[in-house]
């Protein structure tokens, strides 16, 4: 069972096996405060985990805050949604992208592997969202990259970072740290 909250305060609970979802009352429940347990999760996550494929091998993965980040990552004009999931057998941790105009899901890690992230972020312990503008000057040194839209950008602090962007056709990794 999932406790979720929505962006305008209101509390449901997902069932991720039968994919049901009801509005949740703290006044009914034999926990009072399992409400306040719930996270903030955005629309576009909720039909993801709930509708798609994606609930049968993964979990949304609360290790880091935020767990979730808004961008346009496609550069279709539609906000994007990636959030940390990690993959139900083999545990392995990565990030879900939902574009927005399709709720097509990308996985990245969790599995599947992407440049020198590999299959598994357990190592990222900071991520954040840099605009077009920005992620063409933190990646430009060199033969910049074309972005599309927003970047991630994902670091190992003290150690190792690299963006994370669409190519027009897939997510692409550029290292930029050790």
């Amino acid at each position: 069972m999932l406790m979720v909250t929505s962006e305008r305060g209101k509390t449901y609970q997902v069932d991720l096996k039968t994919k049901t979802v009801t509005q949740f009352d703290a006044a009914q429940s034999a926990a009072p405060d399992a409400a306040a347990q719930g996270h903030e999760i955005p629309q576009a996550v909720a039909r993801a985990i709930t509708n798609g494929s994606l609930s049968k091998q993964y979990d949304l993965s609360f290790r880091m805050n935020p767990f979730y980040l808004r961008g346009d990552f496609n550069g279709d004009g539609n906000t994007d949604v990636a959030f940390l999931v990690q993959h139900r057998s083999t545990r392995k941790i990565g990030i879900a992208i939902v574009h927005g105009a399709t709720d097509k899901v990308i996985i990245l890690g969790a599995g599947v592997a992407i440049g020198n992230g590999g299959d598994d972020f357990e190592w990222m312990d900071s991520w954040r969202v840099l605009s077009k503008d920005s992620a063409a000057r933190e990646g430009g040194k060199t033969n910049a990259p074309d972005f599309r839209g927003d970047a991630l950008f994902v670091e190992k602090s003290e150690a190792a970072s690299a963006l994370i962007y669409w190519n027009g056709k897939r997510y692409v990794w550029s290292q930029q740290g050790d």
